[in-house]
């Protein structure tokens, strides 16, 4: 094989790898490559609709022992599927401590020195606070019904609701948010930062997926499958950053540890499914308009002393015979065939308020890798993770019966067995190779210039939908990585 010379090697295009090539490429005369194994989306492609065929390219379903993910799949990752929703982590999340008593976080991380970084990305997303009634607003700019009604929940229970912060400009309100956004409005980063990155030469390479990465003489080679061509191509740079997300960017490294053998036998440890759950129940006597609005428009802080924070949301029209919500408690309807269930369903539907659930869980899981290479995750509930997920079902059970409904029996509940789309914490940051994989500048313990910037650098669950910060945190180590060009 023919091996190209590049200066810059980024490997993955979601929050942690388009931010550093838009970032990098304002400082670097060189040339950079983004390697990306999903295809190329633009509005035009994406479809309001839950065709397997079509969901299949979008996503990947990693189904583990104890654990299924969720993950984004194409040029702009998680962001072409993300919800939009777009937190900054709580100040405590920084300050979470082990068993030991030892805090976890470098001590370079708070929550006033990543605020500016947070400034940053806000600024570049567009980000905006949505609101209940306010005149002041466009309407676009509204919560939903069943975000009201989820907050009249809350209120109830003497429980705060508050409308979201969100990275959307006019939007529709179709609610297709979770399958991409055909009309431009949910401003993923191929409408920001990967435009950024490519007006300065960056060059995004789609179906292109790493599979080794090799120490050269100084340099790094990286040897990935280039699925147009269907042949395995190298490329040689001075600098590597390995943004292939918390599943993919340790299964890598561990790919490439008979190369790389200083790697830190923290590698794919400590991974977290930030406490995700999702729940619900039928509300009979409420109608929620449930596929009217953005797919999640409210975030309940009421429960944070126990560690969890709740969102209202809407499952697209497949959600109640999904995996996620196996049936409800004395409220299960008769079977429909044709028209009558056709409306069965729609009808159904309006009255199911779901609830998802993110909170500070244990770091339970874990990702190897099968003999052929590819990422095999575990999980097995710890205590702190049993006490997150309990307080969650709890929480969103007071919520349905203060509004008259019943609660739903969902997957965790019936099985056990967690569903995450925020995997994070399989290449954490520390202050040792004992303790991590990267210190707080993410580059790799005893490997200069080889990097990892994306979730699985965040050494805790954030209770948070966790976008924003990892943007925060690629913006923040792109001006060390700078440094170093």
């Amino acid at each position: 094989m023919a091996i190209e010379k590049v200066d810059i090697c980024i490997i993955g295009s979601g929050f942690g790898g388009s931010i550093s090539a838009a970032r990098l490429s304002q400082e670097s005369d060189g040339r950079i490559v983004v390697l990306e194994k999903g295809k190329r989306w633009q509005g035009d492609d994406f479809q309001q609709s839950q065709d397997t065929k079509y969901l299949f390219e979008l996503y990947e379903d990693i189904q583990g022992d104890g654990i299924f993910v969720g993950l984004g799949k194409g040029v702009g990752g998680g962001s072409l599927i993300y919800s939009s929703l777009c937190f900054r982590a709580p100040s405590d999340v920084f300050e979470q401590r082990s068993r030991r008593g030892r805090r976890i976080w470098p001590q370079g991380y708070t929550r006033e020195n990543l605020d500016p970084y947070y400034d940053k990305v806000e600024s570049v997303l567009g980000v905006v606070q949505l609101g209940w009634t306010d005149e002041e607003l466009p309407s676009w700019q509204l919560v939903s019904k069943k975000d009201g009604i989820f907050a009249k929940g809350c209120d109830l229970l003497g429980r705060t609701c508050d409308p979201a912060r969100v990275s959307v400009k006019d939007c529709r309100n179709c609610g297709w948010c979770s399958t991409g956004c055909k009309f431009d409005r949910k401003q993923s980063l191929i409408l920001n930062y990967i435009p950024m990155a490519e007006e300065n030469g960056v060059e995004f390479r789609a179906e292109c997926e790493a599979w080794v990465i090799q120490p050269a003489r100084g340099k790094y080679r990286v040897i990935y499958w280039d699925l147009s061509a269907g042949a395995w191509k190298r490329l040689k740079a001075k600098i590597v950053i390995v943004a292939a997300g918390a599943i993919h960017s340790p299964a890598l490294l561990l790919r490439s540890k008979k190369y790389l053998p200083l790697l830190s036998s923290q590698v794919g440890r400590n991974l977290s499914g930030n406490g995700d759950i999702a729940l619900g129940g039928l509300v009979p006597d409420i109608p929620f308009e449930a596929y009217k609005g953005k797919i999640m428009g409210t975030i309940s802080y009421g429960w944070w002393d126990e560690g969890i924070v709740l969102e209202a949301a809407f499952a697209l029209p497949i959600g109640p015979t999904a995996k996620y919500a196996t049936h409800l408690e004395g409220a299960c309807p008769p079977y429909y065939w044709g028209l009558d269930h056709k409306h069965m369903k729609k009808d159904y539907s309006n009255h199911i308020l779901f609830i998802t659930g993110l909170g500070l869980d244990g770091n339970d899981g874990r990702v190897r890798i099968h003999w052929a290479g590819r990422p095999k995750v575990s999980w097995q509930t710890g205590a702190k993770s049993r006490s997150i997920y309990d307080a969650q079902i709890r929480a969103v059970g007071q919520i349905i019966e203060a509004l008259g409904g019943s609660m739903m029996v969902t997957h965790y509940m019936k099985t056990g067995e967690v569903i995450t789309a925020h995997p994070l914490g399989t290449c954490r940051m520390a202050a040792n190779v004992f303790r991590g994989v990267v210190d707080e500048n993410c580059r790799v313990f005893n490997y200069p210039n080889l990097y990892v910037v994306d979730g699985s650098v965040i050494p805790t669950s954030l209770g948070v939908n966790p976008a924003l910060t990892i943007a925060a945190i690629a913006e923040k180590v792109s001006v060390s990585i700078s440094a170093n060009l």
